[in-house]
């Protein structure tokens, strides 16, 4: 029968807790585990921003929770020996994470029984650092395991009502048909004179990931930003705004996005209204540093100053699939938003929660989703056009994304970071919360292929698929896709079932049932792996590790074979160089507060 357990929240630091710290390092950190607890104790009192919760069960104190709310760590953890057995701790940590949601936890490295427990659960180990000359690790909740405890959570029950509008335009798509479906779905929202004053800044921000919408003159829909809805708001903004920014980052050539623009036509806008009309590419733009409202994984972010300085963001995204994140709407067009190493790091401290994070500084004013021609199957730039003939707008991004995901036949759980942003109280996935002006969702959903992974084995090329996220599990059949193409060397046969001298063993997800055989050649791919990779293998880093990564390693094994070109690799080397130092500056980091 399980125990009933309460957590109360207390305004100030109890004094028992000063005994749990000292009791406890003592025997953990043995001769310098008493001075390691007084200097927590005097850091604990000086910090404002900890949230102390005290668990009862059976009527008495059963111990003690502290969370750094500020970067939503589990700061300590303590549970009375009488009632210490994993399902009461496993129960308070679901609590903790109900309700301060994606966390982190740090412990002295030497605290091998917590260690397990939070591994246990679900968190892994990811950074080092030193508390007072104490080596400390830092251990982030799996983002696979995370999920999963999503699905099983309550609702947000303080979320507001918001309006999506819906727009039907005309089959032909004529620039008259799209600027006046333009205008009737404003018109729904308010008007543009409800976003924007006269003499405003106002930046919209397209989706120009990559040059597969346009090749050898042949136009393919659903890839970009298409150049009508784009010219529409510039003929709209015309009259009211002071200055029109169309600005982007592309994600995939770093330093093309000016060639995108231009690629596209986007740069002959300008001339419609020279002294009004400018383009920017966020990739280079000077930055400003930015703190995350209640910041997940990462504190601050770095921000373009065009979007920092603009009265108005509007965000025009893309109706599309996502092959890793399951859509590419109005919250994942904002990884177009940030910097080159910006991007690079968002896979390193996890993928979705950064979107969020970057999401929560820039919080556009209007969104309008460009679903004239969405993008199905392997999106979002290799999957295949589907004609919708619609706009999709409104002011919240969850909401948005929602009622565009139920268009294309998908529901919020299927999209990580939409589902994620949710439970952060970003915005409501309700039915009852969200009011749709135009036609029903139900007039025009269309469902969308949806890409299938194809994670199966080669001939000595093994996948140990233990319950991996839709990220790990996209981005490793991008690039395994690669290896099934003919082998060189081998007439007949794929890549992927070449003859090797060892088998190589790619272990995702945050299970890991198989045996790892140490004297095979073993890939731990993720942060969900990383703390097998210690003499048993190697780790691809990150959360879902960089597709560049994954592929820098891989190809490694097949030194005769020209490494897929992904991106530009001086570029990509660059950032890889410039992560790295960030990365070992804060391994290295000391710190002697909380």
């Amino acid at each position: 029968m399980e125990i009933k357990f309460a957590l109360e929240v207390m305004e100030t630091a109890p004094l028992e807790i000063k005994t749990h710290l000292g009791r406890h390092y003592s025997s953990v950190l043995k001769t310098k585990g008493e001075k390691y607890g007084r200097q927590r104790w005097d850091e604990i009192l000086k910090s404002s921003s900890l949230t102390f919760y005290k668990v009862t069960a059976k009527g008495v104190a059963a111990g003690w929770v502290i969370v750094n709310t500020k970067n939503s760590t589990l700061v300590e953890f303590f549970v009375d020996e009488k009632f210490r057995y994993k399902g009461l701790e496993l129960r308070i940590l679901d609590k903790i994470i109900e309700t301060h949601k994606l966390i982190s936890a740090e412990l002295p490295k030497k605290d091998t029984e917590k260690y397990e427990l939070l591994k246990e659960y679900g968190f892994r180990p990811t950074r080092k650092f030193t508390f007072y000359d104490t080596p400390m690790i830092t251990m982030d909740l799996s983002i696979a395991v995370y999920l999963e405890k999503l699905k099983r959570m309550p609702g947000v029950s303080d979320q507001k009502r918001h309006v999506v509008a819906i727009e039907k335009v005309a089959g032909t798509q004529t620039e008259g048909d799209v600027k006046n479906g333009i205008e009737n779905l404003l018109k729904k929202l308010g008007g543009i004179g409800t976003f924007v004053q006269r003499g405003q800044t106002v930046v919209l921000k397209p989706n120009m990931v990559s040059d597969h919408g346009l090749r050898d003159g042949v136009a393919t829909g659903g890839v970009v930003t298409d150049i009508k809805v784009l010219k529409a708001m510039v003929e709209i903004l015309h009259p009211l705004a002071k200055k029109i920014i169309i600005a982007d980052g592309s994600s995939i050539n770093r330093s093309a996005t000016m060639m995108m623009f231009r690629h596209y036509g986007i740069d002959k806008l300008k001339d419609l209204y020279p002294e009004q009309v400018s383009l920017v590419d966020l990739n280079t733009d000077d930055l400003v540093e930015k703190t995350v409202p209640d910041g997940r994984r990462l504190e601050t972010r770095s921000i373009p100053r065009t979007l920092v300085d603009a009265d108005v963001i509007i965000n025009l995204p893309v109706l599309k699939l996502h092959f890793a994140a399951g859509v590419s709407l109005s919250i994942k067009n904002f990884q177009g938003a940030i910097p080159p190493l910006e991007k690079y790091k968002s896979h390193f401290y996890g993928l979705w929660q950064c979107l969020i994070n970057t999401y929560k500084i820039i919080m556009p004013q209007l969104i309008i989703i460009d679903g004239l021609v969405g993008q199905e199957d392997f999106g979002p730039v290799s999957g295949s056009p589907k004609k919708m003939d619609l706009l999709i707008g409104g002011t919240n991004p969850v909401a948005v994304d929602t009622v565009a995901s139920k268009i294309m036949g998908l529901n919020v759980e299927q999209a990580p970071h939409v589902h994620m942003a949710y439970h952060e109280g970003l915005g409501p996935i309700e039915d009852d919360l969200i009011e749709i002006k135009g036609p029903a969702i139900d007039e025009v959903r269309s469902t969308f292929k949806q890409p299938i992974h194809n994670l199966q084995n080669g001939k000595c090329f093994k996948i140990h698929n233990g319950r991996a996220c839709i990220g790990c599990a996209g981005y490793l059949h991008f690039v395994l896709n690669k290896l099934r193409k003919s082998d060189p060397a081998h007439e007949n046969h794929l890549l992927i079932d070449r003859s090797l001298e060892k088998n190589i063993n790619v272990f995702i997800g945050p299970q890991t049932e198989d045996f790892i055989n140490p004297d095979e050649t073993n890939i731990f791919m993720g942060s969900c792996q990383q703390h097998h990779a210690n003499g048993l293998g190697s780790n691809i880093p990150g959360c879902p590790p960089h597709t560049e990564e994954i592929i820098s390693t891989i190809f490694s094994f097949y030194q005769d074979v020209a490494k897929p070109k992904y991106a530009d690799e001086t570029e990509e080397t660059k950032l890889r160089e410039l992560l790295n130092s960030v990365l070992n500056s804060q391994t290295n980091e000391e710190r002697n507060s909380i």
